[in-house]
């Protein structure tokens, strides 16, 4: 195989998922499959980024609601799509937000994506892009 095909082809076979907290959309990102996509929902330091996560004065999860990961609609797979290809992607799972966190300035030219913030944990990096 040569240099970068095997790349190619896992962004081939990927597919775009949303996170949605009941019926509203948090965060959409790359898996592979469905089965890959549901277990995020079920990750820990998700659900705890999730209930610690504020915006508009309100945490984005009660702790309760459940986390559905279903496929991401075009608009959701273009902010990612935007988000990926502006470079703010470390490596690793790429989380890009749906909704304006509390505590983020907004960016100072009104097109771009503010910055990335990475979360370091022992499984690959996890890049926090946030959509206003």
């Amino acid at each position: 195989m040569g240099e970068g095909e095997g790349e190619m082809t896992a962004n081939v076979l990927s597919r775009m998922f949303t996170i949605k907290i009941g019926d509203t959309p948090m965060l959409t990102f790359e898996a592979q499959n469905m089965r890959e996509a549901q277990e995020l929902c079920h990750e820990q330091w998700l659900k705890e980024d999730l209930a610690e996560a504020k915006s508009d004065g309100a945490p984005l999860w009660d702790g309760k609601t459940k986390l559905r990961a279903p496929m991401a609609l075009p608009d959701e797979s273009a902010v990612f799509a935007e988000a990926k290809n502006n470079g703010q992607s470390p490596g690793g799972l790429m989380l890009v937000y749906l909704v304006k966190l509390d505590g983020e300035e907004p960016p100072a030219d009104p097109g771009a994506l503010p910055p990335t913030r990475t979360r370091h944990m022992t499984m690959p990096a996890v890049a926090f892009t946030r959509y206003n």
